[in-house]
């Protein structure tokens, strides 16, 4: 499937949609005379985690009469939700629709899951792609990535599909606007809260394996996915949607050994300097002073001797790397391990005596060479590179040249594989496909050796 940017087009649906749904003939109802029935229906999304965040990958209709059979066909989707509009120089969020492509539909139980037989209950794959069926949205005035809002889906029955309903020809389709639940891909972490003896609060999410261990990975997000306490617009499960964080509760990892996931969500930006991103208001000052720092150890450490882990493994992305780093320049050895992936912190915040300890400390470093966004040459390349002079023995590194998806799924016109941004490291991270530039081993096998 190959990728094409399409333009934004802000659209007022509210009376637009409902009268959009009319026009399908739908009144809501019983049977009609002579064989005919109009149904109504609600529906239910499904928000996967992906390589460059969430994407609403199926919606379950249930109908007040059981359809016969569907098809891939026989319905058009749309999805209306906000967006940045990069076209104006004032990168505003704006309400568009957009055209929704089904993959797959099917007749299915309450779970969703395909049956043969009539059912109330139709589910219909929608295709994602970086550019396709995200819903949440980044505002760059505030910095954060929010739930778009609105953002909801419209079902039309296509031209020519003849869809029956217990032998009656269904004339008309009513669903109601907004979806009545979601599931997702991170439903198996599960929300808590913890306050530091500060007072500094944090929600977060965690993943327990069933089987019983002592390893805990902490996953620190990017700045895009904190400030839920600031906006009340995103939900402690933004750090692990928006990216394939899931992959850390998923047999990639878990079945090389079980391991606990906790991901905090930051109430504003870990390099946060005050609690008010105070460094935040003329560009990014960025510094070591970290008013976070203290309280999220104290997170950590609360939630590890909870659950009886002695071994932690830091890793976080951007600013969630830039805190990891921060963690690693004034903690050290106190924590098993860390990975920083494209870190935001610069290399001259790190005394030598802490670069002397760190030597001694598993570390592995993944970035992106062309990354514009974090400069590789400010930050990582220079820590690598004193951590070699001052003979790091457990140092491992991970720089590509660039970031492409690697799934086959998505590629450019010329069938050259989909670029993400030079800054999208994570994506090697989650995929495992960070491999050591010197040795070859995949990040999650170092990780799972650093537990043991």
């Amino acid at each position: 499937m190959q990728l094409t940017r399409r333009t934004f087009v802000g659209s007022a649906l509210g009376t637009a949609a409902a009268m959009g749904l009319a026009a399908c003939g739908a009144t809501g109802g019983n049977a009609a005379a002579g064989g005919e029935k109009a149904l109504t229906g609600t529906y239910t999304i499904h928000v996967g985690g992906y390589d460059w965040g969430p994407g609403v990958d199926k919606a379950l209709i249930t109908f007040d009469a059981p359809l016969d059979a569907v098809s891939a066909t026989d319905f058009t989707v749309t999805e209306t939700k906000q967006v940045t509009d990069w076209a104006d120089p004032t990168f505003p969020v704006i309400e568009t629709t957009l055209d929704r492509q089904v993959t797959d539909a099917y007749l299915a139980d309450a779970e969703g899951n395909k049956t043969e037989e009539p059912s109330n209950t139709i589910a219909l794959e929608l295709y994602v792609s970086p550019l396709d069926g995200g819903n949440m949205v980044f505002n760059m005035d505030s910095q954060f990535a929010t739930w778009c809002d609105p953002y909801y889906l419209t079902f039309t029955p296509a031209d020519g599909a003849a869809l029956t309903s217990e032998g009656a020809t269904v004339t008309g389709v009513t669903i109601e606007q907004n979806p009545t639940a979601q599931t997702t891909a991170a439903d198996m972490f599960k929300q808590g809260a913890y306050t530091a003896s500060d007072g500094i609060a944090f929600d977060y999410v965690a993943y327990a394996p069933e089987e019983e261990s002592d390893a805990l990975l902490v996953w620190l997000h990017g700045m895009g996915e904190g400030g839920g306490q600031v906006t009340g617009k995103t939900t402690p499960y933004a750090p692990v949607l928006g990216g394939r964080v899931t992959a850390l509760a998923s047999d990639a990892l878990q079945s090389k050994m079980p391991i606990h996931v906790l991901a905090p969500q930051c109430p504003t930006v870990w390099s946060d300097i005050d609690g008010q991103m105070t460094n935040f208001q003329n560009g990014i000052d960025q510094r070591d002073d970290c008013y976070y720092r203290e309280a999220l150890a104290e997170l950590i450490d609360s939630y590890a001797e909870g659950i009886g882990a002695t071994k932690i493994v830091i890793a976080g992305c951007s600013a969630g790397g830039y805190m990891t780093m921060n963690l690693a320049a004034h903690y050290q050895d106190k924590y098993t391990a860390y990975v920083p992936v494209c870190e935001a912190y610069n290399d001259r915040f790190i005394t030598d005596e802490q670069i002397a300890v760190l030597a001694k400390v598993p570390m592995f470093f993944i970035h992106s060479a062309n990354d514009d966004t974090v400069d590789c040459n400010e930050n990582t390349m220079p820590t690598l590179q004193r951590l070699k002079d001052a003979g790091a023995t457990e140092l491992h590194s991970h720089i590509s040249e660039k970031v492409v998806d690697t799934s086959g799924l998505y590629t450019n016109e010329d069938g050259t594989p989909y670029e993400y941004g030079g800054h999208f490291a994570w994506v090697y991270f989650h995929n495992n496909e960070a491999d050591c530039d010197e040795c070859g081993i995949p990040v999650f096998d170092w990780i799972v050796e650093q537990m043991q």
